[in-house]
């Protein structure tokens, strides 16, 4: 308000000031509405808020990982090779029992081959355990992306989103381990965290950037014609992991209807649960 001082004592110069900045409309002026008038301001200082969360974060994390930080209870290492990261990748994949939490940005490398297709058995472990992915909306035009996308799914099923950009890649399992490179938007050398401390840190921001993507839509193109077109939509958020309600919400459907029309897949696909349908879906309708 430093650039009013010099008007408050000339009505017209105030009204002017007023107008100037979307306080006043009209012919004869007259007041706006504050939410209105002051939306701009809002959304600039929450913007600037949210890159100095972001800064500060970034800034902590870098501190917390430094060798200004040491902490026998805390043990941060780091990870130099593809090899390297490959293998742990692979052994985080096979021992996970519970959650399953990554963001996949570009550039992209693949850490995983792809599952077998006459693969039909799936370890009870990973029936269990909630698989929760953010794609970048780029990312998911390489083939390799998708094909991965699709071992995730047939891997017991998961929660898949997608996101305009993420700000980096990360890994986190069972909220006692996680992976994300020491540089954002990079991929080498990549930190391995088992910090709890660290952890909880890298817990929030996958939390922040689940709740900002958008579910993601399978094709089901390949779905056969006893399902019609309700049926696909709601196939598409079932393989994308989304609840019952969010289903009847996004769907225009009530709860009920939801859940007979899953049942009625799931006797289509002659398999008895919700995971398997995911399963069967993927691997033979999508």
């Amino acid at each position: 308000m430093e650039d009013l001082r010099g008007v408050v004592d000339d009505p017209e110069q105030t009204l002017e000031w007023l107008r100037g900045r979307g306080f006043v409309i009209g012919q004869p002026a007259r007041a706006r509405r504050p939410r209105h008038a002051l939306s701009p301001a809002v959304s600039e200082a929450t913007h600037t808020l949210d890159r100095l969360k972001a800064l500060v974060h970034d800034l902590d994390t870098r501190y917390q990982v430094s060798g200004h930080y040491q902490d026998a209870a805390e043990p941060v290492s780091k990870l130099t090779s593809r090899e390297e990261v490959t293998q742990v990748f692979d052994a985080l994949q096979r021992t996970v029992r519970q959650d399953w939490m990554q963001l996949v940005t570009g550039p992209f490398f693949r850490l995983a081959e792809p599952l077998r297709p006459e693969r039909s058995v799936i370890p009870s472990t990973t029936l269990d355990c909630r698989r929760r992915v953010v794609y970048e909306r780029e990312v998911m035009e390489d083939p390799l992306v998708m094909e991965g996308l699709r071992n995730t799914l047939r891997w017991g099923g998961a929660q898949i989103r997608f996101t305009d950009q993420l700000p980096t890649k990360l890994l986190i399992v069972d909220n006692a381990v996680a992976m994300t490179p020491l540089e954002e938007r990079g991929s080498l050398p990549m930190l391995l965290i088992e910090a709890p401390s660290l952890i909880n840190g890298q817990i929030a921001r996958f939390e922040e950037e689940w709740e900002k993507a958008t579910p993601w839509n399978a094709d089901v193109s390949s779905a056969p014609p006893d399902l019609d077109e309700q049926d696909r939509k709601i196939l598409q958020q079932v393989v994308a992991g989304e609840t019952d309600k969010a289903i009847a919400r996004v769907c225009q459907s009530s709860m009920r209807t939801v859940g007979r029309r899953i049942a009625r897949m799931r006797q289509l696909a002659g398999v008895s649960t919700r995971t398997q349908l995911v399963h069967y879906a993927t691997k033979h309708w999508l």
